[in-house]
């Protein structure tokens, strides 16, 4: 395994690689002591990392290959297609994998995303409306992604 640590607009990210696929990217801290990338594929994560939070990357290319159980995946697998800048809800997301009643294990599946923004988990808000939390920072970077998302469309 193979890993890199990146600051950020949003805070510090770990990214863990494992054969060919990026395994985790995890919100570490406000801020980290920088891990360089060795891997031609972290290498590559960093360079969509740069672009996304200048505003000219919408869609992230890198294989992934999260541990989770298998509705977990599903859910995630309905998640990565929720376009830049769009949102949806728990319920929508819980409905899309054919279980309407799975909002809170929807909700399990976001709060356990082990790749957040390439699995854009940030994009899930609860049905009125509000943000809900968000395992990467906390509600406060759920609602800057949003808006740079946002602003950048």
């Amino acid at each position: 395994m193979d890993y890199a640590v990146f600051n950020t607009p949003m805070g510090a990210l770990k990214a863990v690689q494992d054969g060919g696929y990026l395994t985790e990217l995890t919100y570490v801290g406000r801020y980290a002591v920088e891990v360089q990338p060795q891997t031609e594929l972290l290498k590559e994560l960093y360079s969509q990392l740069v672009d996304y939070f200048e505003g000219s990357l919408k869609e992230f290319t890198i294989p992934c290959k999260p541990d989770v159980t298998p509705y977990h995946k599903q859910v995630l697998e309905q998640l990565v297609q929720v376009p830049y800048g769009r949102t949806v809800t728990y319920k929508d997301l819980a409905v899309a994998t054919g279980n309407p009643k799975a909002v809170r294990a929807v909700g399990s599946a976001m709060r356990r995303n082990p790749i957040v923004l390439l699995i854009p988990c940030h994009r899930v808000v609860k049905t009125d409306g509000s943000l809900g939390n968000y395992s990467a920072g906390g509600p406060a970077n759920k609602e800057w992604l949003l808006a740079f998302e946002n602003q950048n469309r």
